[in-house]
């Protein structure tokens, strides 16, 4: 893919749902940050109660539904920053969006951050 990462550390996505901590997190020194997921469209994900607490098994499980302020938010918070490490960008689908229109949405979002991306996951 032709990127190179200044270090190892990488920040997944799921932190940063709507690219407003960019700078901020690369101060902290990860060598990549994914922001996302985003989707087409602001949607507030699911309802709450959304993550779980598995004790024995020292886990988590996250049902947040990609709640975020949809993907032209996002690319205007991408354009302010000034992060100099590989920025990855994790698209998705809305929530309301029929299954079989979902490569729809994954078309829409990709356009709008191709040009911003190191990579879309």
């Amino acid at each position: 893919m032709g990127l190179t990462f200044k270090n190892p550390l990488g920040l997944a996505a799921g932190l940063d749902k709507n690219g407003e901590c960019i700078d901020a997190l690369g101060a902290m020194g990860f060598g990549s940050i994914e922001i996302g997921t985003v989707t087409p469209r602001p949607q507030p994900g699911n309802d709450k109660p959304r993550i779980f607490r598995l004790v024995d098994a020292e886990g988590l499980i996250n049902r947040m539904g990609f709640n975020n302020h949809g993907v032209d938010n996002l690319v205007e918070n991408v354009k302010k920053a000034h992060f100099d490490g590989v920025l990855g960008i994790n698209i998705g689908k809305n929530k309301d969006t029929p299954v079989e229109h979902g490569k729809d949405d994954y078309l829409i979002c990709m356009e709008k951050v191709y040009p911003y991306a190191g990579y879309i996951a």
